[in-house]
């Protein structure tokens, strides 16, 4: 299954809606999250695509954009990257700061504060590709 289409994202959507420790990691995040993917050869993704969805428990979820003022976290890289981060290849927190991932809107204070999650997220969306 291609990374970022919406058939994988229907499926990772799933697999976090049953994934006990997501849901018990993510407990209290309660924010909207949305991810911006730029297209990018070396993330095999020739348009940019965006989906996003309410953590912890996926519902609402959505596939396509939305403005920044309909959501409470808005994070935005090119497909390689998000591609590096889902695979296990580059650490979120690291590519936040080093700015490969940048934080369009929201306050990463909620991202670290919720690093089991985050970085359960981040597996989860690896296991679907």
């Amino acid at each position: 299954m291609k990374m970022f289409t919406e058939e994988w994202f229907n499926a990772f959507v799933e697999k976090l809606k049953s994934d006990q420790e997501f849901q018990e990691k993510g407990e209290g995040f309660d924010s909207s999250m949305l991810f911006r993917v730029l297209k990018d050869r070396k993330g095999n993704l020739s348009k940019d695509v965006a989906f996003g969805m309410w953590l912890p428990s996926c519902a609402p979820c959505w596939y396509g954009d939305k403005s920044n003022d309909e959501v409470d976290i808005v994070l935005q890289a090119k497909a390689g990257t998000f591609a590096s981060v889902f695979g296990g290849k580059k650490n979120v927190v690291i590519a936040l700061t080093t700015g490969a991932l940048k934080l369009k809107k929201g306050n990463v204070a909620k991202l670290t504060g919720n690093l089991g999650a985050v970085n359960t997220f981040v597996k989860i969306g690896g296991q679907v590709a």
